[in-house]
């Protein structure tokens, strides 16, 4: 017996050499860079410049030094990366529609390249598919009017409870409510109402975040034993999600079709969307919107907490808005809670102008497209070009905290966006936060009216 489990397991070393070996040879070869790509960045052999992994503010900020343009060329394994920078660079980066965001985030999430990417996207497994879908749903104004009440409705308890707590920590409480309040908005009730699905929920998603490095580079990722608790997370979030569209499907056939409950999950299943379609669009939407939100939620109400002033503004703003939408014998807090989708996003400028502060000092996002076009990509008029099926990327800290274009750029001020004369609109892009880009991002907007109604109540607190 026990020269049989020796047997395999040597067996299995040598498996894992040789995978490694080949891997080896593999990343032995590297395309080139064109003669006019930008300056090429010194890396290690093999792995490319992994200080990307370890110190990504140090090596974009001396890669852009020693570059006489500001961009630069470097490879991460042997996959070719174009880093952007300045106005030109900016533009290029979010107003070029060569550049596919969902391309991208094959470089830094190793599993998206195993995952099924269909090349037609009239598919409902294509990853536009997910875009589509929500962008349909919103243009119709109406599809938003559930939000406030679903939010509502699964998170009062959780901010009675934040409440009696007294002294909180809003990184693990607001990580919670995130997931809830997201849920609701999707319609997995399942979770909206659950806090303990809820944390488990956050929990997956905590133990796939930054599982993923440079060791990546040199390992493939399912041979990679520090990859097995991320995918037994993916695992259990796609077992969860999928019993619970199962369970929605059969109470809709049971019914036949007699539904009046209005959320994105039902409308899916109305439509007839296939378990595998709307289980790809669910396990989406859970973990981008437990990307960096909540941790940027959680800054936001320590900056609140800890500025009297803008607190008081806030409040005011808050108050007014009540006042305006007040009927007879109506509390504040149901007037907050009837409040429709439109007056959330355009009656509350203090609030929202807290949220993009907060978001441009606290995400520290290095953000990525690929160039999916068969040609080179000019980067304005420096001359320069971005290969086709390179990557590229953006460090958005680069106009977020430059100070000048926002003077004291450390300084948590939500006055900046208030104006009529913002700072961010004196340079072309000097704000590159959520939604930048050639057009606005509407799948954002069920996650801003989220965060504005769960801010408002908290702000009542």
């Amino acid at each position: 017996m026990l020269d049989v489990v020796f047997h395999t397991l040597t067996q299995g070393f040598y498996f894992l050499v040789f995978a490694f070996l080949v891997r080896c040879l593999i990343l032995l070869w590297k395309p080139s860079f064109p003669a006019n790509a930008p300056k090429l960045v010194s890396g290690y052999p093999l792995v490319g410049a992994v200080r990307l992994y370890s110190d990504r503010r140090g090596f974009c900020r001396d890669s852009k030094a020693a570059s006489p343009t500001g961009n630069y060329s470097y490879y991460l394994g042997r996959n070719r990366v174009v880093g952007l920078s300045g106005p030109q660079g900016r533009k290029t980066f979010f107003e070029n529609q060569d550049l596919s965001l969902d391309q991208g985030a094959g470089l830094f999430v190793a599993f998206s390249s195993v995952a099924e990417r269909p090349n037609d996207p009239s598919l409902e497994t294509h990853v536009s598919y997910f875009r589509s879908t929500v962008r349909a749903a919103l243009l119709r104004t109406q599809s938003l009017e559930f939000v406030p009440a679903a939010i509502d409705a699964c998170t009062t308890a959780s901010l009675n409870r934040i409440l009696a707590k007294g002294l909180i920590d809003p990184f693990q409480e607001l990580r919670g409510l995130n997931a809830q309040s997201s849920a609701a908005v999707f319609g997995i009730d399942e979770v909206a109402y659950s806090p303990e699905l809820s944390k488990k929920v956050s929990d997956l998603v905590s133990d796939v975040d930054g599982t993923f490095s440079a060791a990546d580079m040199m390992v493939p990722w399912l041979l990679n034993p520090l990859h097995i608790p991320a995918m037994m997370a993916v695992g259990r979030a796609y077992v969860m999600l999928w019993q619970i569209i199962r369970n929605r499907k059969q109470e809709h056939h049971h019914k036949r079709g007699d539904s009046k409950k209005d959320c994105m999950l039902q409308n899916l299943i109305e439509k007839g969307r296939s378990t595998r379609a709307i289980l790809k669009i669910m396990l989406t939407s859970v973990f981008a919107s437990q990307g960096n939100s909540p941790m940027v939620a959680s800054w936001l109400v320590i900056w609140l907490a800890t500025d009297a002033h803008w607190m008081a503004r806030v409040r005011q703003e808050v108050d007014q808005v009540v006042v305006k939408h007040r009927k007879d014998g109506e509390s504040p807090e149901e007037v907050l809670q009837a409040l429709d989708v439109h007056s959330l996003e355009h009656e509350f400028p203090i609030l929202e102008a807290c949220l993009l502060e907060s978001i441009r000092l606290a995400a520290g996002l290095l953000l990525f497209r690929k160039n999916i076009s068969p040609t080179d990509v000019p980067i304005g008029d420096t001359g320069e070009v971005i290969p086709p099926g390179a990557f590229v990327t953006y460090d958005a800290e680069e106009a977020n905290l430059d100070p000048g274009i926002h003077p004291n750029p450390q300084r948590w001020d939500p006055g900046r966006f208030l104006s009529d004369d913002a700072e961010h609109r004196k340079v072309l892009l000097g704000y590159t936060g959520f939604g930048t880009g050639r057009r606005k991002c509407r799948e954002l907007i069920p996650f801003l009216v989220e965060y504005i109604l769960t801010l408002i109540l908290m702000a009542r607190m």
